[in-house]
């Protein structure tokens, strides 16, 4: 038995009364984790953080109990600015094998959680966000370094050695280079969807 925090990546519903949880955990990476329905398990949302107890039994993990530690604030939302901080979830799945531990992107998500809750802020968070990781899994693309911005490209050399934070109150991180992050993160992604 183990406890460690978590995000919510995914709930699947299996049977009568049990679920399978995608989780991002802070110390162990992407795992899974049965859940049974009778159990006292807190009401999450994809894209929280919970503190979590895990059983081991075999091979197959089983949620014993949890609690929300953090969740996405959603007063001041509308349901674009939701699904970009969930989009962010999403993305450390597709870049992060099972069992393999990334505590800096946990770490940089669990910052972030305020930056998603604010309209204006929440765009620039997703998209340093996603662009940080598609630097740090090596999913680059070829870039054409004589088409980018200056700006673009300082952005692009420091996000792996700086918090996202500090970009995100960038003043110059305008809407014409948050337009060019978004379209150089599609291209990316857009192998992987």
């Amino acid at each position: 038995m183990f406890t460690t925090e978590a995000i919510l990546l995914k709930k699947i519903p299996i049977r009568d009364g049990e679920e399978l949880h995608e989780l991002f955990t802070r110390d162990f990476g992407k795992i899974r984790a049965w859940v049974k329905k009778k159990k006292q398990i807190a009401s999450v949302d994809h894209g929280s953080v919970i503190q979590c107890v895990i059983s081991t039994k075999g091979s197959r993990n089983t949620l014993e109990q949890s609690s929300v530690k953090h969740t996405i604030r959603t007063e001041e939302l509308d349901y674009i600015s939701i699904l970009c901080s969930l989009l962010c979830v999403q993305s450390i799945s597709l870049f992060c094998p099972a069992g393999s531990p990334h505590g800096q992107i946990y770490t940089d998500y669990v910052t972030l959680l305020p930056f998603f809750s604010n309209k204006e802020s929440s765009e620039k968070a997703k998209e340093l966000f996603v662009m940080k990781l598609l630097k740090i899994h090596g999913a680059g693309w070829k870039r054409n370094e004589t088409k980018e911005s200056i700006i673009f490209r300082k952005i692009y050399k420091n996000i792996d050695s700086y918090s996202i934070q500090a970009f995100v109150k960038l003043r110059e991180l305008n809407s014409e280079i948050l337009a060019e992050i978004r379209w150089i993160n599609q291209i990316c992604m857009s192998q992987y969807i």
